[in-house]
């Protein structure tokens, strides 16, 4: 019995050795999986895309046509009959101090139900929100800043008026305001980006008005200075302008870490001097926010008036579409991050007359990221990951900004049959916001699995946000059917 009793134990001690080595055996995975990037569809994706614009002007109940007046409600209408937001990833809107509190402390997303109705159909439609508030127009900042001692500027050769910007009472109501704007709207969930200046005419940086000459560089401080105190989560832009240049340099984009927007691309308005101040000194460190110049208004805004263009002196363009066109390639080679549809009348022209010029945006503009190769080897519970990342886009993801703080990070998850994380890595190396078109990102990753997750699995990779427990947060440029939600599929995993 005693030599039986041996021989099984032996047989028993086979057996468990070959099992223990076909289980080694199928714990071994040297796969190499490569992606193809996928170029057309619109990846809803922060701070880039394109715009939708509001210019305030709805609020203002201004003439839109002989028929209508241009109200939220015609802006709305006229954007879902050319269906603008299925393209768009923004809605930039830029409105006049007094429009968004009339009355001291009355702001518009509390006690206006009209500016309330408006915004909630831009969140609806999977719309970001993006807001310069400006002070240039027919009373354009609210009566009572007035009243407390701020002085107004004469009427311009627009019939238009300023605040002295570097009036104490206006700084000092002001900052109340965007403190209280802050509250509302410090929430990149819903705002992708802060248009952190305002000042001079349309808000655009130039021809401030002063009662000091000597006072632009306390302004831009001050002015600067207060967003950004307030905002401290979502992106915050400055107008680039050579006018302030000088001070903003130093003061905004480097101190303070905010984005370049440029408004006037595709024309001679965006100068060879600021067309070197993106490539030489900000690019690709600073995202470009990009703005084109040309729009036709209510008046001239119908297909057949579309051709009396006044002409450019940079660019040859003879009608609009052209003009439209040349923007599309500005924007590209200046690596802007988002481009405008802009307002009603243009977005239907855009997407009627141009879908090219729209897709071809769509696939260039702003940043495109995605996976080229991953090669995983499996060692028993050990993963070594090869991967290699790149950028489709001319832009760049501003992770680096300081109020991003580098939030989005490349990371490895397994997911169980039940498509739940149960395993997270995150690569510390992949930084996303480095990643430049025509370059390749290689990295490498090891970790191990623990010990308690056995069974089936499928190891994915995604661009993840560390502020929101790690969830996959960026849309990748990969084939829909490899997605589980923003996750990647890589391969299926047994241990």
């Amino acid at each position: 019995m005693k030599s039986i009793s041996v021989l099984r134990l032996a047989a028993i001690l086979l057996c468990c050795m070959y099992l223990l080595g076909f289980a080694s055996l199928q714990a071994q995975v040297n796969k190499w999986v490569n992606y193809t990037p996928n170029l057309t569809t619109v990846l809803k994706n922060p701070a880039m895309g394109w715009m939708m614009y509001e210019e305030g002007w709805s609020f203002q109940g201004t003439r839109h046509n002989k028929s209508n007046i241009y109200t939220p409600e015609v802006f709305w209408e006229q954007m879902e009959e050319c269906k603008a937001a299925d393209y768009a990833n923004i809605l930039y809107i830029r409105m006049l101090w007094k429009d968004l509190e009339p009355e001291e402390g009355k702001y518009a997303w509390i006690y206006n139900e009209q500016y309330k109705w408006y915004i909630q159909k831009a969140k609806d439609k999977g719309l970001k929100l993006a807001f310069r508030v400006f002070f240039h127009g027919v009373d354009g900042v609210p009566s009572y800043v007035y009243e407390a001692g701020a002085t107004e500027s004469p009427i311009d050769d627009e019939g238009k008026t300023q605040p002295y910007y570097d009036n104490p009472v206006f700084l000092e109501k002001l900052d109340k305001f965007v403190e209280a704007f802050a509250k509302e709207y410090d929430n990149p969930d819903e705002v992708d980006y802060m248009d952190a200046y305002g000042l001079g005419r349309w808000g655009e940086g130039h021809g401030l008005a002063l009662e000091k000459k000597e006072n632009l560089e306390t302004v831009i401080r001050q002015v600067t200075g207060s967003y950004a105190r307030h905002f401290k989560k979502v992106l915050t832009v400055m107008n680039l302008s050579q006018s302030d240049y000088r001070f903003s340099k130093p003061l905004v984009y480097d101190k303070l870490g905010f984005l370049p927007r440029r408004d006037g691309i595709g024309s001679f308005w965006f100068s060879n001097e600021e067309r070197a101040m993106v490539h030489d000194e900000l690019f690709p460190k600073r995202a470009l926010i990009g703005e084109g110049c040309w729009w036709f208004n209510a008046q001239n805004g119908d297909n057949s008036k579309y051709k009396h263009f006044q002409g450019d002196k940079r660019f040859a363009m003879n009608d609009f579409k052209e003009a439209f066109i040349v923007s599309v390639t500005d924007a590209l080679d200046n690596h802007c991050n988002t481009l405008d549809l802009r307002v009603p009348l243009q977005c239907k022209f855009w997407i009627e007359e141009l879908p090219d010029q729209v897709q071809r945006f769509i696939t260039l503009g702003g940043y495109r990221l995605y996976p080229d190769y991953i090669k995983v080897e499996q060692n028993n519970r050990t993963l070594t990951l090869f991967h290699s990342w790149k950028n489709y886009g001319v832009g760049v993801l501003p992770n680096n900004h300081p109020n991003w703080n580098y939030k989005y990070q490349v990371s490895f998850v397994l997911m169980n049959e039940r498509q739940e994380i149960v395993f997270l890595h995150t690569e510390p190396e992949a930084e996303p916001s480095e990643w430049l078109k025509g370059m390749s990102y290689n990295y490498l990753s090891q970790f191990d699995i623990p010990a308690k997750l056995q069974g089936k699995y499928t190891l994915c990779v995604g661009l993840t946000d560390k502020t929101k427990n790690n969830e996959a947060a960026i849309d990748l440029a990969v084939s829909e059917n490899l997605k589980i939600g923003k996750w990647i599929s890589v391969v299926g995993l047994e241990l």
